[in-house]
């Protein structure tokens, strides 16, 4: 039977961890590396409850209602989203704008880029004999195309290059 990975890195990271025992009996803080939350919210964005709920009590006549409509109670098996943000780390695809062996061409293109299009990731890579520039992370070919539009009305030639690429929504 396998370990849950978080299992396995707790372990690891054990040492990265400390608890301390606050003024009031009963408070613990725990003090953590920041990896490990990160490893947390990537690898369990759906957690089932660890506790069972107790069983409903019986209503009170007496008592007035106050449930809020459409709203089922929680039971023991039912999953909870914990995090929307979505992360893919793995092979994606670039639209590559500028490859040659001028450097300086290469921070004039990347920075112009920049300036037109604040919000896309821009990458300036040396592969020698040449710099290239590439920019936008995508997780499909076809994803890729509008910037690829985009980016040959100003820039001159570009194409459309696979690369591992980090796509995230935070």
């Amino acid at each position: 039977m396998r370990k849950p990975l978080l299992h396995i890195a707790a372990i690891i990271l054990l040492p990265c961890a400390t608890m301390a025992q606050g003024d009031d009996p009963g408070d613990v803080a725990i003090h953590s590396d920041a990896r490990l939350a990160v490893l947390v919210r990537k690898n369990h964005s759906y957690v089932r409850l660890s506790t069972p709920e107790p069983p409903p009590k019986a209503p009170d006549p007496a008592a007035k209602l106050t449930t809020t409509p459409n709203t089922p109670p929680p039971s023991s098996t039912a999953l909870i989203h914990h995090d929307t943000r979505v992360v893919y780390n793995g092979k994606g695809y670039r639209v590559q704008i500028y490859s040659g062996p001028d450097r300086n061409k290469a921070i004039a293109v990347k920075s112009e880029f920049m300036r037109r299009n604040p919000g896309v990731s821009t990458y300036l890579f040396y592969v020698a004999p040449a710099f290239r520039v590439k920019v936008g992370d995508y997780r499909t070919q076809r994803d890729a195309e509008g910037m690829l539009r985009e980016a040959n009305s100003l820039f001159s030639p570009c194409m459309i290059v696979p690369d591992m690429v980090t796509i995230s929504t935070y």
